[in-house]
């Protein structure tokens, strides 16, 4: 196993453990702060050293991710390996959430993304890589695959955001303290939410054009139920983003919506990338 692999996941593991326990500890304080005084306490010192060690593990889970990516030897491939790109995916997953929290203090969108990226940080320095062909960097299918793993990270992002609005409608329905009580406000969330989405769709549609121009195999029987499954889950998306801005569509409506279009693309690539790689 190469050794920067190993050092940087090591790291980043650390990192995104550490910043959890950071996060969860100062989450119980406001709990206890509030059971007993009925204030919460405001963003303070524990939050900046959290983000901050988490910020050292996205670093040092890029530098694992990119290493398990690219080889320089005998010229530079990209080598898309199952492990690897849900190991980048979920790196970018957890700066998203860094730049959620410094915007909205959506701290509580780390607690979902910090244990995904430890996991996949942890697979990529154990598990053996897939079965895959490595691709030349000086292809057209570099822009490609750039866009594919940023629309996944976005929309991967949306979907842990839409859980947490579901976690909201529920406790505005039935109000309750403890962790569900400490979440930002509705309209914050939701705000966060469908920037996120479009911010995904956009990535996503750009993702799709740019695979009918630079693939020419787009429809080859290996990739139709990933080009299948990817362009429902746009429509569904598209459906979505359309309904809430003619017909106001928000909370678990757009949960349910959101959701729906994640499993799709999630079995599109993710789903058939594991078959091909480990069953096949």
């Amino acid at each position: 196993m190469n050794i920067i692999i190993l050092s940087a996941s090591g790291l980043a593991l650390l990192s995104y453990t550490t910043a959890f326990f950071l996060l969860w500890r100062r989450l119980s304080l406001r709990i206890r702060t509030a059971e007993k005084s009925g204030q919460t306490i405001e963003p303070g010192a524990a939050l900046s050293a959290a983000l901050g060690i988490a910020l050292i593990g996205f670093l040092s889970h890029l530098v694992a991710s990119t290493e398990s990516l690219i080889q320089q030897a005998p010229s530079p491939t990209l080598t898309l390996t199952f492990i690897g790109v849900s190991s980048l995916v979920s790196c970018v997953i957890v700066a998203v959430s860094i730049a959620s929290a410094l915007r909205v203090r959506a701290d509580n969108l780390l607690l979902l993304s910090l244990p995904l990226a430890a996991f996949t940080v942890l697979a990529l320095a154990l598990l053996p890589p897939g079965k895959t062909q490595p691709i030349s960097l000086g292809t057209n299918q570099i822009t490609h695959i750039l866009l594919s793993i940023s629309a996944y990270a976005a929309l991967m992002t949306a979907a842990l955001q839409s859980l947490l609005i579901g976690v909201q409608e529920r406790r505005l329905r039935a109000p309750q303290s403890g962790l569900l009580g400490l979440l930002p406000p509705m309209d914050s969330m939701e705000e966060l939410f469908i920037t996120m989405l479009w911010l995904g769709v956009g990535l996503l549609t750009l993702s799709i054009v740019t695979g009918m121009l630079f693939l020419q195999n787009m429809f080859d029987q290996r990739l139709v139920h990933h080009t299948v499954l990817t362009s429902l889950s746009w429509l569904i998306y598209a459906g979505f983003l359309t309904g809430h801005h003619l017909f106001g569509w928000r909370g678990v409506t757009g949960v349910r919506w959101n959701l729906a279009a994640f499993i799709l693309l999630l079995l599109g690539y993710w789903g058939s990338k594991f078959v091909l790689e480990y069953l096949l």
